[in-house]
């Protein structure tokens, strides 16, 4: 696994309704090996009306822990708000937007691969340890 601190940022371009705005980003943790469920861990800073696309094609569910403010999550069928100290599940394959509310929203995201993708992978077998 690649792991990195949170020292640094990347700025990255999101949606308001009025148009595009900077957003914080950084991966904490990215996959570097076959059979690591895990794909990302990532820390993301929201201003105010931010939006990020659920993307259906990405083959991963997420885990979204918000650390401040409200996330908006909209979904096909509803959509739910996720406050400071809360976690939302999002599982794969679904579509949506995720937006920040009227304050700036800190989260950090857990994507892991679907038991679509993993299921498909061949076992996994650990290599034994000797003394």
């Amino acid at each position: 696994m690649i792991i990195s601190t949170l020292q640094t940022t990347v700025r990255t371009t999101t949606h308001t309704v009025r148009g595009a705005v900077a957003a914080d980003w950084q991966c904490l943790v990215r996959r570097g090996m076959l059979h690591s469920e895990c794909e990302a861990v990532e820390h993301w800073t929201l201003p105010a009306g931010a939006r990020l696309r659920l993307d259906p094609g990405h083959g991963v569910e997420e885990a979204l822990l918000v650390l401040d403010g409200d996330l908006h999550i909209s979904l096909a069928d509803g959509g739910t708000t996720v406050g400071a100290g809360q976690l939302a599940l999002v599982p794969h394959g679904i579509e949506g937007d995720l937006r920040a509310g009227d304050r700036p929203v800190r989260l950090i995201t857990v994507r892991t691969l679907a038991a679509a993708v993993t299921d498909r992978l061949p076992p996994r077998i650990p290599e034994l340890i000797t003394p």
